[in-house]
């Protein structure tokens, strides 16, 4: 039995995932087996999975289905795991080589449901955008282990929704059932936000492991064509459950309404005018109007007010200038000398 399963959902992903697999041979650590779950590639992508398959030195199980989305095929790759803790990675992102060495050196320190690392944002030609992200080191407990019973006012809002920069026991999971959303977006959200408010111990590693491939053109955040609000289905979904559990207090519910907003206003960056007309609509007639304390992020308080209060064509023109002067920020950052990451 490995000790650690690597479950990778794998989508139209060749121009990166040579080097997303070649960060992953490349790890100091190597009692791992790694499960490929081709989701109906429609490029080279299977070939490039059998040609490693053929010439690794750890254990390569692929998997090919259907194309179902990202949450199905994690769902299906789970159901191969065979390692004792489990980790669910992306196709399209590398992984420094100590990752999974020191996520499972503070697994057995700690014997925690999950462990969380800090990741680096870097584009597309390899250039670094941020660092040290995922985790809000202000918002957690001081204290190595902790559970949502220590902090049930952040325990949504102190690291991201995405499941990749976390190592969970494979028993856990489990003994829980918790599943990923079969929805073309925000389907992780229920799975981590659910993994968070269950887990007994919770630690977190103060550094960055892994290489965040942000805007790459095959995401689904930039590809939300149809770009329904599956979050506010997700939400529901987990405040039903939530609350079915008995885990619902007014901290932890306002850690819910915290981490929904953000997830309304993430799911709305890339959204058509259409769909963001109706976007608004939805914020102005469903969304309280929350006083300033009870917001965390303060930049998103703000965004919630301008679109409770602000006239629909005058929001998004303001949006369109935002996203402009976030594509100049962008190019004046690729146009700086900056260093490259290792596997680019």
């Amino acid at each position: 039995m490995p000790e650690i399963s690597i479950v990778m959902p794998v989508y139209n992903s060749e121009k990166y995932l040579e080097s997303c697999l070649e960060s992953i041979a490349a790890q100091t650590f190597k009692d791992f087996e790694l499960i490929c779950v081709n989701d109906g590639s429609t490029d080279n992508s299977l070939e490039i999975l059998e040609e490693k398959a053929k010439n690794s030195d750890f254990t390569m199980k692929i998997i090919t289905v259907e194309n179902q989305g990202a949450g199905a095929a994690r769902n299906k790759g789970f159901e191969y795991v065979t390692g004792e803790t489990t980790i669910f990675l992306d196709s399209d992102d590398y992984f420094y080589p100590e990752f999974l060495s020191e996520m499972y050196k503070k697994y057995e320190e700690t014997e925690a449901d999950i462990v969380i690392c800090k990741y680096d944002v870097v584009l597309p030609d390899g250039s670094f955008y941020a660092k040290n992200q995922g985790v809000k080191s202000e918002r957690i407990p001081q204290k190595e282990i902790f559970n949502s019973a220590d902090f049930p006012q952040y325990i949504f809002n102190f690291t991201s929704h995405a499941p990749w920069n976390k190592l969970f026991k494979t028993e856990f999971l489990r003994t829980n059932n918790l599943k990923f959303d079969t929805i073309p977006n925000s389907n992780d959200t229920f799975f981590t936000l659910s993994s968070l408010i269950f887990a007994e111990k919770i630690t977190v590693i103060d550094k960055s492991l892994i290489m965040y491939n942000f805007l790459n053109a095959n995401s689904i955040t930039l590809n939300r064509k149809e770009k329904k609000l599956y979050a506010v289905d997700t939400f529901k979904k987990l405040k039903d459950f939530i609350i079915d559990h008995g885990k619902m207090d007014l901290l932890t519910e306002q850690s819910f309404d915290n981490a929904y907003i953000e997830s309304l206003f993430y799911v709305s960056r890339y959204m058509p005018k259409k769909q963001l007309v109706d976007f608004l609509k939805f914020i102005k007639n469903t969304i309280p109007l929350y006083s300033k304390d009870y917001i965390y992020n303060k930049p998103y308080y703000y965004k919630l007010r301008l679109a409770q209060t602000t006239p629909v064509w005058l929001y998004i023109v303001l949006n369109e200038l935002k996203i402009i002067l976030q594509k100049l920020k962008r190019l004046i950052i690729k146009n700086k000398p900056k260093r490259k990451t290792s596997f680019r």
